[in-house]
């Protein structure tokens, strides 16, 4: 058995999550500014880093029709309640959102390009004065809160220090670690993982009734005239875009995310689902291999950061998809290994525009590649080591994938965000 304290790992990233995170967290700042100090509202900023707002730019506010920051901030500081975390905006109705919409104050939103990680600063001017609140690293960290000159709330520099300390030294955890935590691990330490696969599958009950982009009905149709097979991979297609399209477009249903994502947490877990069903594996064997998936994802998150100019929805639960169904395959560490090589050789350069409605997109093509990825890999297909971005072991390839996320493609943000200012 490992010593690393996986349990905790999972436990400390899975969170149920309402919406898109960034416009959760948005809202969550701005409703914690306005509790410090009541009253009417007369002014709102909120100063966030690029990919805080480039993922919550074209963003449906769960439960209305509504998109991007200035409504979250808005939904926020009117109803929502910051106690409840991500789901700030769980008790938002349509007075709350006409409200908003008839507010005649200024909203300015602006983007700090000195931050390099999750950073939102929310000022919220009032009859009363002036509540501020200040979130970092983490989607729902709040660091500071304050009522004018009066400081309600600051995280001591050791808690601040501790929150950034990773619970697990990742330069020393191995494949081989992760899968034999998954295979050995007492099943009753998962009851976070059994938790996110009924949320998530609810969420795609919900998707499936129609909404967003539809993906399975397409394929659907197309199957009906004999051009799509009605196969595993159809299942998972089905399965898990559906459950990306109800949380992309905004149902009022939540998602289990991991590393401060839904769509994270969707990838890593239905893909695993649908197979481990379709295959008619036990509920255990299921549990246990999205648990796999879901330590992959943190791992690969762990390099290519929470918010990235890469797509981490494919390429981290993507690949913990790979090795979750990998493991119900009956690989091992080997195996794994090999998968998650293949999903990078395949869809690193996948580019994180924000989170929309065409995220459902990107999430089928994470899904077919996850399946191919562990096919390949059970028929001992390798990628060989040191070619392009595969590195000479499987952890090896997830750090060089944080290397051209920071070094390479960094830039990218700004220029995404330039377009999405421009609106052209």
């Amino acid at each position: 058995m490992t010593t690393f304290d996986f349990t905790s790992l999972l436990k400390s990233e899975i969170k149920p999550a309402l919406g898109v995170t960034e416009v959760g967290a948005i809202a969550l700042a701005a409703a914690r500014a306005y509790d410090a100090v009541g009253g009417s509202l007369l002014h709102i900023q909120m100063v966030m880093n690029g990919g805080m707002y480039k993922n919550a730019f074209s963003c449906a506010i769960p439960g209305t029709e509504e998109l991007g920051c200035e409504m979250a901030a808005a939904l926020g500081a009117l109803g929502g309640d910051w106690k409840l975390g991500l789901e700030v905006l769980k008790n938002i109705n349509a007075s709350h959102v006409a409200q908003a919409k008839a507010l005649s104050i200024p909203i300015e939103i602006e983007v700090d390009e000195t931050k390099d990680s999750i950073y939102i600063y929310a000022e919220v001017t009032t009859t009363k004065g002036v509540g501020l609140c200040r979130i970092e690293d983490f989607h729902a960290n709040i660091v500071y809160v304050a009522k004018d000159d009066e400081v309600l709330f600051e995280a001591e520099k050791k808690e601040a220090a501790a929150a950034k300390t990773d619970v697990i030294d990742f330069e020393a955890v191995t494949v081989a670690d992760m899968v034999d935590y998954a295979k050995n691990v007492p099943i009753e330490e998962l009851d976070c993982i059994k938790g996110m696969i009924e949320m998530n599958c609810q969420l795609s009950a919900e998707g499936e009734k129609g909404v967003g982009l539809g993906i399975w009905k397409t394929l659907a149709a197309f199957q009906n005239k004999g051009a799509v097979g009605n196969d595993m991979i159809y299942a998972a297609q089905k399965l898990t875009c559906s459950a990306m399209d109800a949380r992309l477009a905004g149902l009022p249903f939540a998602a289990m995310s991991i590393v401060g994502s839904g769509s994270h947490g969707i990838l890593c877990s239905m893909p695993v689902v649908s197979y481990g069903r379709y295959m008619e594996k036990s509920e255990e064997e299921i549990i246990r291999a999205v648990a796999l998936s879901g330590l992959i994802t943190i791992f690969s998150k762990h390099y290519t950061g929470r918010l990235s100019a890469l797509c981490g929805c494919v390429l981290g639960g993507g690949s913990g998809a790979a090795s979750g169904i990998v493991y119900l395959m009956g690989g091992g560490a080997k195996e794994v290994s090999a998968a998650m090589d293949h999903m990078a050789a395949n869809l690193t350069g996948m580019i994180c525009d924000g989170g929309s409605t065409g995220c459902a997109l990107k999430a089928s093509a994470g899904v077919y590649s996850a399946y191919l990825s562990a096919m390949l890999a059970m028929e001992g297909v390798e990628i060989p080591h040191n070619f392009g971005v595969i590195g000479s072991s499987a952890e090896q390839t997830e750090k060089n994938l944080g290397r051209i996320s920071d070094e390479g493609m960094a830039p990218m943000d700004t220029t995404i965000i330039d377009v999405m200012k421009k609106g052209l």
